[in-house]
Order: structure tokens, then sequence, then C-alpha cells
């Protein structure tokens, strides 16, 4: 597994089907890699408990990572990578409260809290390749 943690920009497609946008293809280092096959893909959220923004550290995230194989091209040959979309803890919203609602961060939908959506489209890293 080689880290690279550099940023990309991705296109997505939306399943229809109420789940996440998932990417569809990325350019990475000026080459367009096109998805072939998304993997798996989860939510990591970073302990916010840990951060102090008050001595400028950046704000606590949540980042939804995808496992997918891609290549650059049809002779290329595809290769596994781990893309993730970060987004602050402070852009997350309640689900239905309306975007002026903010603080929806801390909630875990896992527990019965109200689900917590992005507010804000996020950033896209390539976290790591998998060899």
């Amino acid at each position: 597994m080689r880290r690279y943690d550099e940023q990309v920009q991705v296109r997505v497609v939306d399943p229809g089907d109420g789940s996440p946008a998932r990417p569809d293809a990325f350019i990475w280092r000026d080459r367009l890699h096109v998805v072939t096959t998304v993997l798996a893909d989860w939510l990591e959220r970073e302990a916010w408990w840990e951060v102090d923004v008050r001595r400028g550290e950046p704000l606590p995230y949540e980042r939804r990572v995808w496992r997918v194989e891609a290549g650059p091209g049809r002779w290329a040959g595809t290769a596994v990578y781990d893309i993730a979309r970060v987004v602050p803890l402070d852009r997350l919203v309640l689900a239905g409260a309306g975007a002026a609602a903010a603080g929806g961060a801390g909630h875990d939908p896992g527990r019965g809290a109200a689900p917590v959506r992005p507010a804000g489209e996020g950033e896209w890293w390539l976290l790591c390749r998998l060899d």
C-alpha cells in the first residue's frame, strides 16, 4: 500500500436508491481515472475531543471513504484506490433541520439521534493506492 493524501477532482453519480452519490471518475496527477468497480465504502469521524481549535488546529472532520478499482485507460490496467470525501464537522447539519441548523455534529445516527448529512460538497482526497 502506498499512501498519498493528495487532493483530487471527483465526478460522482447518484445511484438513485437513496444511498450516497458514488465516485465515477477522478483526476489524479493530471490523468483521468475511470472507476470500474466500487469495492466498499465506509464512514469515518475524527475524534473531535482530541482537537483544540483555540490553538489553531483544523476543525474535526467526517469522511466517507470509497475503495474503488480504477484505471487511467484501457491499456494501462487498473489498481485499487481509497478516495475520500472530507467534510468539516461544522458543515454538517441535522437532516431535515435546514441549512441554518448547525450543531448537528456529535449526534450519532446509530444511537437513534437525528441523522447527520453534509451541508456542502466537501473536498475529495486520494488516500492510498493498494498494490
